[in-house]
Parts: C-alpha cells; sequence; structure tokens
C-alpha cells in the first residue's frame, strides 16, 4: 500500500496544486470528519453553497472553493474520502452533551475526552489571562496549550493513521495540515509506503523565499516529537506566537495574477519578523498592539 501525504494549509492559493497532486491518484482523502451530506454534495445533488453553509468552518472561502474542486475530481471518477475520526468522536461527544444524553463511554472516546479537558482547561486559563492583558500569564497559558494541543496531535494523527488503512486501498493521496507532522511515521508503523510533498514548502522554493514557521505550532511540534525545550524557550516561542497571530490577516484572501500567494507571503513576512524578537520585544509590542482595541 502506497499513500503520499499532502502537507498544506487551509488557503486558497493552495487548492490549485492540490488538484495538480489529486489527479495523479485515484483515491483522495481529506481532513475532515465525516457528514452525510458530503456524497450528496459531490453528486450535485445540494448545492457547493448550500453545503457549506451547514459546515462548522472557520474557513468558509476555502471550503466553498475546496468542494468545488472536489466535486470536479469526484466527476472524474475519483473516490473522495472524509477521514478525521477525533473530530467525529468529539462531534458525537458534543451532540451527546447537547442532548443531554450519556457521554460514550468506549475507549477512544474516553481518551478523547481527557485530552479535550486539559486542553480546555489551557485555553480557559488563556483566555483569562488575555482578558486581564497579562502578558506574562499570557505567555504561560501558551505554554501550557501547547503541551496538550501536542499530546493531541499525536493521537488524532494515531487515530486517523488507523482509520485510513482501513478505508483506502492500494494507493492514495493524504491531504494533511503542515502541523501534522506524525501522520506519515504512524502510517509507516501500519505498513504504507508513504512519501510526502509539502505544498508551502515548494511554493517558497519557487518564489526563492526562505519559509518560517508560525512559532506557536513550531513549539507545538517540538513537544509532539518529544524534544528536549527549556522553559525559557517554550515561553519565548510562545511570547513570539502570540505576536504572530496577533499580525497575520484574519480576512481570507483570495489569490491574484499580480498576488498568488497572498497568504504565504504576508504569514512568512510576519514568520520572520517575530524570529528576530526576544521576549521583551514581544511584551512591548502586545500591549502596543493592544493599546488600540
Amino acid at each position: 500500500m502506497e499513500v503520499c501525504v499532502l502537507f498544506t494549509s487551509h488557503r486558497v492559493e493552495m487548492l490549485e496544486h492540490f488538484k495538480d497532486y489529486a489527479m495523479r491518484f485515484d483515491e483522495i482523502v481529506i481532513e475532515e470528519p465525516r457528514d452525510d451530506m458530503f456524497k450528496d454534495m459531490l453528486e450535485g445533488k445540494i448545492t457547493v453553497d448550500s453545503y457549506v453553509e451547514k459546515l462548522n468552518t472557520s474557513f468558509p472561502v476555502y471550503s466553498k472553493y475546496q468542494c468545488e474542486m472536489l466535486r470536479y475530481l469526484h466527476g472524474l471518477g475519483k473516490r473522495i474520502y472524509q477521514i478525521e475520526p477525533y473530530l467525529e468522536i468529539l462531534e458525537r461527544i458534543h451532540r451527546s452533551i447537547e442532548r443531554k444524553e450519556e457521554l460514550p463511554e468506549d475507549e477512544r472516546s474516553l481518551k478523547v475526552r481527557e485530552i479535550e479537558r486539559k486542553v480546555n482547561e489551557a485555553w480557559i486559563d488563556y483566555q483569562e489571562a488575555f482578558l486581564r492583558k497579562d502578558f506574562d500569564a499570557l505567555v504561560e497559558a501558551t505554554v501550557r496549550y501547547s503541551k496538550a494541543d501536542a499530546e493531541r496531535f499525536r493521537i488524532r494523527d494515531r487515530m486517523r493513521a488507523e482509520e485510513i488503512s482501513r478505508v483506502i486501498g492500494d494507493r492514495a493521496l493524504v491531504e494533511a495540515g503542515q502541523i501534522h507532522v506524525l501522520l506519515p511515521k504512524y502510517l509507516e508503523e501500519l505498513g504504507f509506503r508513504v512519501s510526502t510533498v509539502n505544498l508551502p514548502e515548494m511554493i517558497s522554493k519557487k518564489l526563492g523565499i526562505e519559509l518560517y514557521l508560525n512559532p506557536g505550532n513550531e513549539l507545538t511540534i517540538k513537544y509532539m516529537l518529544g524534544e528536549e525545550v527549556s522553559h525559557e524557550e517554550a515561553r519565548l516561542l510562545s511570547a513570539r506566537g502570540i505576536i504572530y497571530i496577533s499580525l497575520i490577516p484574519k480576512k481570507e484572501l483570495l489569490p491574484s495574477e499580480k498576488d498568488p500567494y497572498p497568504h504565504l507571503v504576508r504569514e512568512n513576512k510576519v514568520a520572520k519578523t517575530v524570529r528576530k524578537l526576544d521576549y521583551e520585544d514581544c511584551k512591548r509590542l502586545f500591549y502596543r498592539i493592544w493599546s488600540k482595541y
């Protein structure tokens, strides 16, 4: 069995390259939980717009363009699978809570509930520190969140690898966010021959620029890989990550002939800039940014 893990991001500018690679495979796995309407959307029984409206997505513009691409690929006879079991389990837990039903007690659900408890505790600390505008407390909460998030990504990637092994045939393209660095390793452990393509890296080389990571993701990946990280380094990367998130564009941008990679270029410039900041620089800049609000 052979898979190509395609590292990408939820940016419209990535989709043309995604499609280029998808054309080489009969099976395509996207990084989304299963839903009942997906097949109807692919077959044209419901519109892309109506499908996206019902999605719980932070990237509605990307989702619209991706669905149009997937519908095209489906029309060519490609088999497309939604595989993200961790998020499916999490959605099931949330539905049980909303309906005041008993929570699922199987082993995987209990594992998801435990890691989500850790992540949510750190997230609450983060929000409280943010509301107080306490930068030092915000950084400490970010470090704790990154540790919990790293554990969550390890579980997500393993669950996803296991589900992929049960679903696909001999050869498939597998979509993955850039932070899912353990997915190829877990797939190899399950007997797959694995190759990888990193679209942001490929595009950066094409543009002749060096690619810089979001510092917050860099810290999370270090924890995911079990690297030794001093508390001082963790605080610095977290501080830089807070500034990075504050400065990158929040609105989804569309590529154009003059600006074919609006997100990659802007986000990379911010990542490169914040790498030059020390902790106190980040602290001063944080208060300067948020004094405007």
